[in-house]
């Protein structure tokens, strides 16, 4: 694993970056306004967020930030599939609905004991996301067998608790936004992500069981997948 970042290992530790950014545009452009404090909060955190989780994996992880530059060969065509769903949805789609419910057309109005759970959820989701990445050097971001890499099973750090921290992370982070911004209706979105999240973790648990050397043990020492006691 490199010690150094690449050029696209920068590319990727800047993505989260860019993905807010473009978050922010949707959601003004479709609020039609912009004196919407808890949006400033929201994507200021999401910001800041962005910014920790870079420096994060440029300290911890360098090799991993290369690894997630890319989509490699061997990577499943459902993965494909889902990734053409889920990033359209989350950065375009969802900030739309939540600008038009909360600036333009005012539909809902979650109050701020809900934004005070959104930021809870959203430090979940950051720490977990970033634990599961500086922990698993095979934190790809697709779907694949990696035998160019030695893949090996993880069973440290969250990987204790749940098969999935990882999308774990994205369902907190995705329930986090709606209630941070205050908006009923974007739940709707989210819950969307929120389903496809799950089927590509029910995906990505039956690849590795049937194609990962020693997986099927760890299944045995950790039966979950994302809800410890559930599921």
């Amino acid at each position: 694993m490199e010690k150094r970042l690449t050029k696209g290992g920068v590319r990727a530790l800047l993505a989260p970056f860019w993905w807010t950014i473009v978050m922010a545009i949707a959601f003004f452009l479709a609020a039609g306004r912009l004196d919407l404090l808890r949006a400033w909060v929201f994507f200021g955190i999401y910001l800041a967020g962005a910014v920790v989780g870079a420096l994060i994996m440029w300290r911890f992880a360098p090799g991993l930030a290369n690894q997630r530059a890319f989509v490699k060969q061997g990577t499943k065509t459902w993965d494909k599939a889902f990734l053409a769903i889920y990033f359209p949805i989350s950065l375009v789609v969802f900030p739309i609905v939540a600008g038009l419910d909360v600036g333009r057309y005012r539909w809902s109005q979650l109050d701020t004991t809900y934004a005070i759970i959104g930021v809870i959820l959203y430090l979940a989701c950051f720490v977990l996301g970033c634990w599961a990445m500086v922990v698993n050097e095979h934190f790809e971001a697709t779907v694949r067998i990696q035998t160019d890499r030695g893949h090996k099973v993880i069973t440290s750090g969250p990987y204790r608790f749940v098969r999935h921290p990882g999308y774990l992370s994205m369902i907190l982070g995705g329930l986090s936004a709606c209630f941070v911004l205050g908006s009923a209706y974007s739940l709707i979105p989210a819950a969307v992500s929120v389903a496809a999240v799950v089927v590509r973790t029910h995906l990505e648990d039956r690849t590795l069981q049937g194609e990962l050397t020693g997986y099927s043990e760890y299944v045995k020492q950790t039966p979950h997948r994302l809800i410890p006691g559930i599921w």
